[in-house]
């Protein structure tokens, strides 16, 4: 992570960063979708417990890789 500097105010985010919050959040969004109540959308996917678990883990890890790159 760059610091700001007199003619580039705020802070940037290293590309990979980037593109993995992007990631972490469609990866959110698509947890939203699948949380919802099935008798709102019952064509949709149901998610086990063990599926969701997985997928929190995902994005745990997901959330240290951002955070290792912006403090390196």
């Amino acid at each position: 992570m760059k610091h700001r500097t007199h003619t580039d105010p705020g802070y940037h985010l290293p590309t990979d960063a980037h593109v993995e919050l992007q990631a972490l959040r469609d990866h959110l969004h698509l947890l939203a979708q699948l949380s919802t109540p099935e008798h709102q959308n019952a064509d949709d996917l149901i998610l086990p417990r063990a599926g969701l678990a997985h997928c929190f883990t995902h994005l745990a890890d997901t959330a240290y890789h951002i955070v290792a790159a912006v403090t390196a």
